[in-house]
């Protein structure tokens, strides 16, 4: 009897733990996707606007003294970008397909903070991939644009590029392009606060003259003069030093703060820890060690460099944590998104 008992325990268990599989293998895989993204900002109150995915869905918040979510579009699509704009009263955001291919559009958003009402801005029959609004005009957004969505090169995966840069008038509704490049990849655009010029990150490969040596070529981070954008200037660091990623510039320091490959761990995967450089000196430092994929730094209003940890870089599944810390790198710390 007691055998009975135990063996029909094991078939109700067995089943009961098949139904779960099974349950959790026929949801959708874009509906899986879960936790914190890489895409987040931080305005000149302190506010912090971010992205979480929930049940697949891309869910826009901002947290002051209380989270408050404003957005939350379908599983099948993404937010590639956003900004707070400099009143603190309304976000700026883009989204597009989840999954990109060669029809993909771009939708620029602006969703009111408090009354959560969401209006279009524009569309582009192209890829928009960073936004970044001018410190010298509120009115004007610059914006990286990736024409072209396809296979780069025989094998290669799909991908966006032919990237370059425009700015939009929000006034009297005006798009312009002023770089020419054709870039397989850019990131991390930033408009200066004391001339007309923007910052971005590139490959240097002004000397390719062939396909082989273009594997030779690093990140390097550009000045682009808006009045004459062929003089492009890459910012003074050392020759020898690593690929450069993502950037944010110090100006009250003369620093520049980017991420680069510091090692790689046990398994064989990079670690990206962030680095700063600073001109007077020449001197480069290691800022974190948190042995993780550090990225998207941004220079807070309060003085502190804020920037995202993927704690399962290479793994199936982001990690996403958000960190702040003062630019010498002193005072690392975890910002709580919890209110």
């Amino acid at each position: 009897m007691r055998k009975t008992i135990l063996f029909s325990c094991l078939i109700v268990l067995v089943t009961g733990i098949c139904l779960l599989l099974g349950f959790t293998y026929n949801i959708p895989d874009e509906e899986k996707q879960q936790g914190l993204s890489g895409q987040f900002d931080v305005s000149s109150n302190g506010n912090i606007a971010y992205v979480t995915y929930e049940k697949g869905k891309p869910t826009l918040h901002v947290k002051s003294n209380q989270v408050k979510q404003i957005v939350q579009l379908p599983s099948n699509q993404s937010i590639l970008d956003l900004a707070i704009m400099p009143d603190g009263k309304s976000v700026l955001y883009v989204n597009s397909d989840k999954e990109l291919d060669e029809e993909s559009s771009s939708t620029l958003h602006q969703v009111d903070i408090k009354s959560g009402v969401d209006k279009i801005i524009f569309t582009k029959d192209a890829i928009v991939t960073e936004l970044a609004i001018d410190p010298k005009d509120e009115n004007r957004l610059f914006y990286i644009q990736a024409n072209k969505f396809s296979n780069y090169s025989p094998g290669a995966t799909l991908y966006p590029y032919d990237c370059d840069v425009y700015s939009y008038q929000m006034e009297n509704d005006k798009h312009q392009q002023h770089t020419e490049l054709n870039k397989y990849s850019m990131s991390s655009l930033q408009v200066s606060s004391e001339d007309d010029s923007i910052y971005i990150q590139m490959d240097d490969d002004a000397d390719v003259e062939t396909e082989e040596n273009g594997f030779e070529t690093k990140g390097r981070v550009f000045k682009i003069p808006l009045a004459n954008p062929d003089y492009k200037m890459v910012i003074s660091i050392p020759e020898d030093t690593q690929d450069l990623y993502d950037f944010v510039l110090i100006p009250d320091r003369s620093e520049l703060v980017y991420q680069a490959v510091a090692n790689t761990n046990s398994a064989g995967i990079y670690e990206y820890e962030l680095f700063s450089y600073n001109w007077e000196t020449q001197s480069i430092t290691q800022l974190t060690h948190l042995h993780a994929y550090a990225k998207y730094p941004i220079y807070g209003a309060d003085g502190k460099v804020y920037f995202m940890v993927d704690d399962d870089f290479g793994g199936r599944d982001p990690e996403n944590s958000l960190y702040r810390m003062n630019p010498d790198g002193s005072s690392v710390e975890e910002v709580s998104l919890e209110e």
